[in-house]
């Protein structure tokens, strides 16, 4: 795996009007962009050495739904590791975390089961304006099994902190599809053993 470039899809997901475009720009560019529209879907892609890795970044920006057409079922389908983003200085947004973890998870058909994501609490630099605490922030991060972070679009805190822990999420992604690929292998394996034959 040294020698390969690592292809992370990366699904921005969350509420309009809470920074998930000036987090992608920010880490793109390094620079603060105060407007952006919100129902406009882009998608950026960005090459980066880690050590001996090449990383390849393909962040999927998604836009408010549009009137009379749902994308939300192809973003999710288009994303291997999925960050869920609310704003600390709008307490509706952190609400709405649950909708989307609810939702992804019926898309992806695993109702009972976890998938690769990163829970982010944005605008950390408002804090005279905070409505959500890092408490409650890490309090829903263990009911959703994922780690927790508050980042700050506009001077840039934790923003490469939170790339690089989707870099580890895609890493335990791909090691967990070659284990259930090597199992099956082992089953077929022991299945054909275990088969005879009258003649």
């Amino acid at each position: 795996m040294e020698n390969k470039e690592i292809e992370i899809k990366i699904g921005i997901f969350g509420s309009g009007g809470i920074g998930k475009s000036t987090i992608t720009i920010r880490f793109l560019k390094d620079i603060f962009v105060e407007d952006y529209d919100p129902t406009i879907t882009d998608i950026y892609i960005k090459k980066n050495d880690l050590n001996d890795k090449k990383i390849k970044f393909i962040i999927l920006d998604t836009a408010l739904q549009e009137e009379h057409y749902d994308p939300f079922p192809n973003y999710v389908r288009e994303t291997n590791i999925f960050v869920l983003i609310y704003s600390i200085t709008y307490k509706e947004s952190f609400e709405e975390i649950k909708y989307f973890d609810e939702r992804i998870k019926r898309i992806l058909d695993i109702e009972d089961k976890d998938y690769p994501k990163i829970l982010i609490g944005n605008k950390s630099d408002l804090t005279m304006k905070r409505e959500v605490s890092i408490k409650e922030g890490k309090e829903l991060a263990k009911k959703l099994n994922c780690k927790f972070i508050e980042t700050s679009a506009k001077t840039g805190e934790n923003i490469n902190q939170l790339f690089y822990e989707t870099i580890l999420l895609e890493i335990e992604r791909l090691k967990t599809i070659e284990e259930e690929n090597l199992n099956q292998k082992k089953k077929k394996k022991k299945n054909k053993k275990g088969k005879c034959f009258l003649m």
